[in-house]
């Protein structure tokens, strides 16, 4: 796996309050070899550089939660449950932390980030999620948003009331409806995602996505085979739509993985990544 990442204050702010984590690590048990890999972008507001302060321990927080689930033996069997997960623990105990952060100073009185998390077991993804940073998978064929915004834009979105379209330049869109340290309790989502050897998992805050339309960052992807050239080039072209927040990506790379077609050939390896959930996007 080949990962790249970046984090930009862009062309409008004077300070990055954007937070990114990569976590890589091995295991080592009697059967096998395997290698653990965390992802987190989270993208701090609120005044008196308390987006920073957000933002920073939301990931750090999620971090110390999140690794300690990953070495553990049955580390595929806890990212499986729904309710027990750790990455939502750790979304919600990191929003628990910074709400009483905030009791306890009032100066960050409306302090709060977004979270967006996820930990790679082989060609397993799970993502943890509040707010409205977003994860990508990305190929030749397609940009897929696994994650779903909390955004008040979303919510119009589902009621039929505007297109996606008129979301993307809506002048509210970025009125967040959840997000980790605003209230008391919070609930995160979590999604689980197969990876081809041909995919890529992009992770990334608004800064990026306002900016830039999706189907432009699959091209700008597809173009280059270094992870680090993609993040750059999508922050560069971010920046020349207008940099008008921080700009922050993460970019995995699979090509030690099986590529679609390889495991189209291999029916035993199908059946063992759950055919239905792979290939969904054939029906």
């Amino acid at each position: 796996m080949k990962i790249g990442f970046g984090s930009n204050v862009g062309k409008k702010r004077d300070l990055d309050e954007d937070s990114i984590i990569v976590v890589r690590n091995e295991t080592v048990s009697e059967s096998k070899r395997e290698q653990v890999t965390l992802l987190i972008v989270a993208d701090g507001m609120g005044g008196h550089n308390a987006g920073e302060v957000a933002s920073r321990l939301a990931t750090a927080k999620v971090a110390e939660e999140v690794v300690g689930a990953m070495f553990k033996e049955n580390r595929r069997d806890l990212f499986e449950k729904r309710e027990k997960n750790p990455l939502k623990i750790a979304i919600e105990e990191a929003n628990n932390y910074i709400f009483n952060e905030v009791k306890e100073d009032p100066q960050y009185e409306g302090m709060g980030t977004t979270v967006t998390a996820a930990v790679i077991l082989g060609p397993t993804v799970y993502i943890g999620h509040v707010g409205d940073s977003r994860a990508y998978i990305v190929n030749e064929e397609e940009i897929r948003q696994v994650t779903k915004d909390h955004s008040l834009v979303q919510e119009m979105v589902d009621r039929g009331e505007i297109s996606e379209d008129e979301a993307w330049v809506h002048p509210r869109k970025n009125i967040i409806t959840r997000a980790v340290g605003i209230y008391q309790d919070i609930e995160a989502d979590t999604f689980t995602e197969y990876i081809c050897g041909d995919d890529y998992l992009l992770l990334c805050c608004d800064g990026l996505t306002d900016m830039v339309r999706d189907e432009d960052i699959r091209r700008i992807v597809m173009q280059y085979d270094d992870p680090q050239r993609m993040c750059d080039e999508l922050v560069k072209k971010a920046n020349k739509n207008g940099g008008l927040d921080n700009i922050s990506v993460i970019l995995a790379q699979f090509d030690e993985l099986p590529k679609r077609e390889e495991l189209k050939s291999d029916k035993t390896q199908i059946r063992d990544r759950d055919e239905t959930r792979i290939f969904r996007e054939n029906g």
